[in-house]
């Protein structure tokens, strides 16, 4: 800055005269150059105004020079900030056209970045360890599935608050209940869906990887025979052929067309898509005629046992046997209280609808179709046998047995003493 020059320059030549005024009075008191009275007067107030001034300059240039300094370290911040925001601007981009790093640690690290706070940034380091534990401890799977419970929590309420309030009986633990078993219906059909994808993308991949497969080997055999045919010409063409070479080649020519013809004939087998038509359809008699009709014992049976077939992993067989029981437990308790709980009981179909699929068959003509069906099927079923496991003796009953004989024998020690 000119003004810092300035001053600069200013304290520098009054330092110079205060210099000056100095060796004049020393030589005067030392004799060496005798000043009269008023110059010696007047080289004392020069020192003094000389030395004041350069005070006041210094003083003056201290103040300009941390000025500077607050300006300039404030102009380093800015450019700091806007290079950090240019960097966090471009993070997206930057994550996606990363090679290092895997599509799964790219997407989680992506979905961090849109749930931070906007005050809070992270580096690309930084977000790509925390993507790499999300994925470890399937974090995005459970938020999801969170998310998924809180929408079918808000819809459930909402359903219930359009009805009137006279006809809603409250339950608090179906008001708990419901969302939860709707989800585990909704993870279900997700679950389902999925791994018949899976298949179907594996087939898929197999076929294709076949086909490629004989692809190759027959363009390896095409070239093959074009090599050995220009031999084969080549020898035609010379008088000189050794006859014997001419029949390997054609020999060799021979093995690679029955080569060729045979990987032509290979059928690649066609693939049969799996498909995932959802859920069958249920009918309210069943529930409502449960463990008074056999018919309808029967049918829930058999529709359970249609849907287990649908479960391709045993996982999945054994979370649709839990879900089944708690859906009948719902479905019963709502059916019994009749019209008290018919918004609740709509609450739950139509969640089950919206998120599972999973509806209710309507149409009286198919219930009445499904119903012959059905009586049909319960008469030829065998209601003598009983599964694999049966046991009268069963592990719980032995539990209680010797509960109750330990506490009895307590009992009776108590007593003596």
């Amino acid at each position: 800055m000119e003004s810092i020059i300035a001053l600069e320059a200013l304290i520098k030549e009054n330092e110079a005269k205060i210099a000056s005024h100095k060796q004049q009075i020393a030589n005067h008191e030392a004799g060496i150059n005798k000043l009269s009275r008023m110059a010696f007067a007047s080289a004392e107030n020069s020192l003094e105004i000389s030395t004041e001034l350069v005070t006041k300059y210094k003083s003056m240039l201290e103040e300009l020079q941390t000025l500077n300094a607050k300006e300039l370290e404030e102009k380093e911040r800015l450019a700091y900030l806007a290079e950090r925001k240019k960097y966090f601007d471009a993070q997206d981009s930057r994550i996606k056209l990363n090679k290092e790093q895997s599509n799964d640690k790219k997407l989680e690290a992506l979905r961090i970045i849109e749930e931070l706070p906007n005050d809070v940034k992270f580096e690309d380091k930084e977000l790509f360890e925390m993507a790499t534990k999300s994925i470890e401890l399937g974090l995005s799977d459970l938020n999801d599935i969170y998310n998924k419970l809180e929408d079918i929590k808000g819809e459930f309420k909402a359903i219930k608050n359009k009805s009137d309030e006279k006809d809603i009986q409250e339950l608090a633990t179906l008001d708990f209940f419901i969302p939860i078993i709707v989800l585990h219906f909704y993870v279900l059909n997700s679950n389902i869906i999925q791994n018949i994808n899976d298949e179907n993308e594996k087939a898929l991949q197999k076929q294709d990887a076949l086909l490629k497969e004989i692809n190759k080997k027959q363009e390896e055999l095409i070239q093959s025979l074009q090599v050995q045919d220009g031999i084969l010409n080549q020898l035609q063409s010379d008088e000189n052929s050794d006859k014997e070479e001419i029949k390997n080649v054609q020999s060799t020519i021979g093995s690679l067309n029955n080569e060729l013809n045979k990987t032509k004939e290979i059928k690649v087998p066609e693939i049969k898509t799996k498909t995932f038509s959802g859920f069958p359809k249920y009918q309210d008699w069943w529930i409502r005629e449960l463990w008074v009709s056999h018919q309808a014992y029967f049918a829930l049976y058999k529709w359970k046992e249609i849907i287990t077939n649908l479960c391709i992993t045993t996982e999945q067989k054994k979370a649709w046997s839990i879900i089944f029981d708690r859906w009948v437990f719902i479905k019963k308790l709502l059916n019994d209280k009749g019209k008290l709980a018919y918004n609740y009981h709509f609450a739950f179909d139509s969640l089950l609808s919206t998120y599972a699929e999973l509806e209710e068959e309507i149409e009286i003509k198919n219930i009445e179709s499904m119903e012959a069906i059905i009586d049909q099927i319960t008469k030829k079923e065998d209601f003598s046998k009983n599964v694999k496991f049966h046991n009268v003796n069963t592990s719980y009953l032995k539990f209680k047995i010797d509960k109750l004989k330990s506490k009895d024998e307590g009992t009776n020690a108590d007593v003596l003493f």
